[in-house]
């Protein structure tokens, strides 16, 4: 069998390195590499292009190595970029460019745009050669200082494109570690797809703590409480909506992001829609620009792996905003301050973990939205106590000032009933005990604090709190407002 492997010009050094070692992942550690010949396409136009130039040409996916097979494209390699680009730095060395951006053996990539960036046009090779060729990726960098290929946003994209169905050829030149620390989970090399919908949510959570603008904070799901033949309680979610932005980077993020979310809606069979809202930003000239859309090349990679997105105008937002005021006056009208799914979804744009605070239990139909300052005790306070708390502790946003009620105390108490800074994650086990006030946390540090009436209950939980490790709430959990909730059920239960 007759083995080419092709490269383009402008990564002709960077890309001649690895070649031999991606065939043997390929054809065995046996193979002689030697054998398979390496094809340079030469695109500079009789060398009148410099090497950026010959990357930017629309007409080339210059970040692939394809291997044929008998003059026949079986296999498509989509490489991350490097922070070792040999191509640049020769031609610099030679005078023949300026420095640029981008400087040999220094940290040139934001954590999104290191393996996402471009991969558009990747994809886009990929599916016009699908009756042929395979798809995989190869992740530069990996035996250099630098720890760019196993930061937490990497590594994650590496999770999700497996998901999606592309696998990373040297995932076993990647250190997990610190991800697996940070989403408390144990990985296997050999399947990091993710096992459902809701895991993957909660990773996006941990990684993104220290990010808010990463945070899936439009994720919201229609569901159906349901009650089963042994009279168990659950939420069965019936439709997943993700409302997210696409600016520069972020629409690579986004595009991946999406389908991996597609993906696993499919495996659960549940429907899932995706709408891209308007996004403000300013140039340097302070000039301020409206994000409506995707690019039109992120668009062509959607519509060929069949996701659709829906564009959100003015006038569909006012019909969401006046479907949000209709359901608060149909609340308002039958008195009842407890709207559920509102609640529940509340919690999810806060962007925590959907897993249970207490022990970690991420099985999303045992998982209940608990109120930390508790439905009833809001009810009964007088006008004073709402308008005290909210000034005492600066919850002003809480209430939505643009809402025609928002002088309302009906309303003040809707809000602060259903918002998410006003709930936890708890599996039924523990949800239990919450509303009995056998425990509550510690606002400094979300430490949990017992408030058992038995010495030897309060014993038996302690105990079950060192198996499953959990001494403490998340901090991500600890919000200047969801402090002050809880401050509030401190009070109440006298602790």
């Amino acid at each position: 069998m007759n083995i080419k492997v092709k490269i383009y010009s402008c990564y002709k050094l960077t890309y001649s390195c690895i070649y031999k070692k991606i065939l043997k992942y390929y054809y065995g550690k046996d193979f002689d590499v030697n054998s398979a010949i390496l094809e340079i396409e030469d695109i500079s136009e009789n060398n009148k292009l410099n090497i950026q130039s010959q990357r930017n040409k629309s007409n080339y996916v210059a970040r692939t190595i394809r291997i044929y097979e008998n003059n026949i494209l079986k296999h498509i390699i989509g490489l991350s970029n490097t922070n070792y680009d040999l191509d640049k730095k020769i031609e610099f060395d030679l005078g023949l460019s300026k420095k640029g951006k981008s400087t040999y053996g220094v940290n040139n990539y934001h954590a999104n745009t290191f393996s996402k960036q471009g991969i558009n046009k990747i994809f886009d090779f990929y599916f016009e050669n699908k009756a042929t060729a395979d798809l995989k990726f190869y992740i530069l960098d990996t035996d250099k200082p630098l720890n760019t290929p196993n930061n937490l946003y990497n590594t994650l994209s590496y999770r999700e494109l497996e998901t999606i169905g592309f696998k990373i050829l040297n995932i076993d030149e990647i250190d997990f570690s610190n991800y697996e620390n940070q989403c408390h989970s144990k990985l296997n090399k050999t399947n990091l797809s993710f096992s459902s919908f809701n895991k993957y949510i909660n990773d996006i959570a941990y990684i993104s703590r220290k990010n808010s603008s990463n945070i899936p904070s439009f994720l919201q799901c229609e569901e159906k409480y349901v009650i089963d033949k042994e009279g168990n309680r659950s939420y069965m979610i019936e439709k997943y909506t993700y409302t997210f932005k696409s600016l520069s980077a972020q629409g690579y993020d986004s595009l991946i992001r999406i389908w991996c979310m597609k993906t696993l809606a499919d495996k659960e069979k549940t429907k899932i829609e995706f709408i891209l809202g308007k996004q403000y930003f300013a140039f340097e000239e302070q000039k301020q620009k409206i994000a409506y859309k995707f690019t039109n090349p992120i668009i062509q990679t959607l519509n060929k792996a069949n996701i659709k997105i829906e564009y959100l105008t003015n006038e569909a937002f006012m019909e969401e905003k006046e479907k949000v005021d209709n359901t608060y006056i149909k609340h308002r009208n039958e008195n009842k301050l407890r709207n559920q799914n509102l609640f529940r979804n509340n919690i999810r744009k806060k962007g925590i973990p959907m897993e249970c605070s207490v022990c970690g239990n991420d099985n999303s139909i045992i998982l209940d939205a608990a109120h930390i300052w508790e439905v009833k005790a809001i009810e009964n306070a007088p006008a004073k106590e709402i308008n005290d708390f909210i000034k005492i502790y600066d919850l002003d946003d809480l209430i939505d000032k643009s809402s025609k009620y928002k002088n309302e105390l009906f309303f003040k108490k809707y809000s602060l009933i259903n918002s998410g800074e006003n709930g936890i994650w708890l599996c039924t086990n523990h949800h239990r005990l919450f509303d009995k006030n056998y425990y509550c946390f510690e606002t400094k540090d979300g430490k949990i604090l017992l408030h058992f009436n038995k010495a030897s209950d309060a014993l038996e939980f302690s105990e079950e709190m060192e198996k499953y490790n959990y001494k403490e709430i998340q901090s991500s959990i600890l919000s200047k407002a969801t402090k002050a909730f809880i401050k509030k059920r401190q009070y109440s239960i006298a602790i």
